[in-house]
């Protein structure tokens, strides 16, 4: 990050966050939360009894029944006298109207766009988009795909019901993923385009945050690649919409190749069918190559994971394609403990039963044909 970024602003909160809150341990406690019922009822609850700070970084802010509910929440944390703050994509929350977002601020919620699309024309850079979430709520954070509108609402509450997979931790990591919010949200509408990666690298031998925008080298990705590369029983991928850019494909089939089980879940329905057709296209080179196909039929998949043999293991918001390494920042947490990659292992197992085998591509005409290899151009 150039250094011209340190506002006087950004620099204070710097040093407050490096003030407060000491972590709690010198290693991590990482909790895996599988399903959006534990994903809200954890939120939920570290908001309604915070008392420093609720930080969200999400791609997608909606108003209707699970925007509202956490506007409410995050509210009464402000009037506690919490720190609250909503970093929101404008383009990934460009349905919801400019009222709602005042009307968050008017009640002590510091909601701010990044790159705020009426703002490009006058010279902001459109790219990248915040599709990381960091989120913060005093001493825990998060990571994971999950968003803020009513896809993600369970059905019985009203919602799609979409299934989603996140992470809740304490420990020293935490400081870094606020110190990574803060930089987001000061720089949010800087006219440069500034972006920068955020990755903790070997500080904990238990844990790796990694937040970084589209720009080589791709830190997430590289460390992807570097542990499947090594891999020796077991590559297990979940995730919402998988069409590996080049590099990590030939990976996964050079890890099939020498007998690692290379499993993949994808989604049978999907909200990005142009991704799906991308992956079509290239199914019947995948099986060929030993890969074992499924898509996940219990609703639309959104989870974002990765198990590596038994002693890692990934979790965020990086969709496995090209996309995520050209157009957005991603991230992701990457986990060493092997009690929490064995809490992984069986979240992926308990999703294959809800998943069928695919042996071969869908069926399609000639248009459709033409159509999947365009996407995965």
């Amino acid at each position: 990050m150039h250094a011209a970024a340190l506002t006087p602003p950004l620099a204070r909160d710097l040093a407050t966050a490096a003030q407060a809150d000491p972590p709690t341990a010198a290693r991590h406690h990482v909790e895996l939360l599988p399903g959006m019922e534990v994903i809200l009822e954890r939120l939920l609850r570290d908001v309604r009894r915070a008392r420093e700070r609720v930080w969200i970084s999400t791609y997608i802010y909606k108003p209707g029944k699970l925007g509202h509910l956490f506007a409410d929440a995050m509210a009464e944390a402000a009037r506690r006298g919490a720190d609250v703050r909503l970093l929101f994509d404008a383009l990934g929350s460009h349905e919801a109207p400019a009222s709602f977002f005042e009307d968050m601020r008017a009640r002590g919620i510091r909601a701010r766009a990044y790159r705020p699309l009426g703002a490009v024309a006058r010279g902001l850079a459109l790219f990248p988009r915040e599709h990381s979430r960091i989120v913060v709520i005093d001493d825990a954070g998060y990571v994971g795909g999950a968003a803020w509108a009513d896809e993600w609402l369970p059905r019985e509450q009203g919602g799609e019901g979409w299934h989603e997979i996140c992470s809740r931790l304490t420990g020293p990591c935490v400081r870094d993923m606020q110190r990574a919010f803060l930089l987001r949200f000061h720089l949010a509408d800087e006219a440069e385009g500034l972006s920068f990666d955020y990755w903790t690298g070997d500080k904990a031998d238990d844990v790796e945050f990694v937040t970084d925008a589209p720009r080589p080298p791709p830190v997430l990705y590289t460390r992807i690649r570097e542990r499947v590369r090594t891999a020796t029983s077991r590559v297990w991928i979940e995730n919402a919409y998988f069409c590996p850019p080049r590099g990590l494909e030939a990976d996964l089939s050079a890890a099939a190749a020498r007998g690692v089980d290379v499993r993949i879940i994808a989604p049978h329905a999907t909200d990005l069918p142009l991704l799906q057709r991308a992956a079509f296209h290239r199914y019947e080179r995948w099986l060929r190559a030993g890969w074992k196909l499924f898509e996940y039929e219990r609703a639309v998949l959104h989870a974002k994971c990765a198990v590596v043999d038994d002693d890692w293991a990934t979790v965020g918001t990086f969709n496995v394609n090209s996309t995520s390494l050209r157009w957005v920042s991603e991230a992701n947490i990457i986990v060493k403990d092997r009690a929490f990659v064995a809490e992984a292992a069986r979240t992926f197992e308990h999703d294959l039963g809800g998943s069928r085998s695919v042996s071969r591509a869908p069926a399609a005409g000639l248009l459709e044909r033409g159509k999947r290899a365009a996407a995965s151009a």
